[in-house]
């Protein structure tokens, strides 16, 4: 799968979680929508499968993901970023606010674990 097959099978996905989190037309929940894009991505990795690709169209849709967060979020957004700020302390406020389940918040933080671990090295 290129690129582009990820922007037209994803687009309407991030459309729909842009709008869920869409608070006027030009505000965003710019927490719940990082929330929603770590989801996204750790369900991706875990089983890409079943979220209609295979292992090696992660990279892809990695980079489709970066795309849509930095629309949303602004230049320099990333997935990481996302996961940045899950495991701060504002995030975790945020994690309660939005009634985030324990077993919800145990994997963004296992995967915030790998992901910045990977940054950092």
């Amino acid at each position: 799968m290129t690129l582009d097959d990820i922007r037209d099978r994803f687009t309407p996905a991030l459309d729909e979680i842009i709008d869920r989190c869409r608070i006027t037309d030009d505000f965003v929940d710019r927490e719940q929508f990082q929330v929603l894009i770590a989801t996204i991505w750790g369900n991706a990795v875990v089983d890409p499968e079943r979220s209609g690709i295979e292992e090696s169209d992660l990279e892809d849709l990695h980079d489709f993901l970066n795309e849509q967060i930095d629309r949303v979020m602004g230049e320099g957004a990333t997935i990481s970023s996302c996961f940045e700020f899950i495991v701060s302390k504002e995030g975790d406020e945020s994690l309660e606010r939005q009634h985030v389940t324990a077993n919800h918040k145990e994997f963004l933080h296992y995967f915030a674990r790998l992901i910045l671990q990977d940054v950092q090295a």
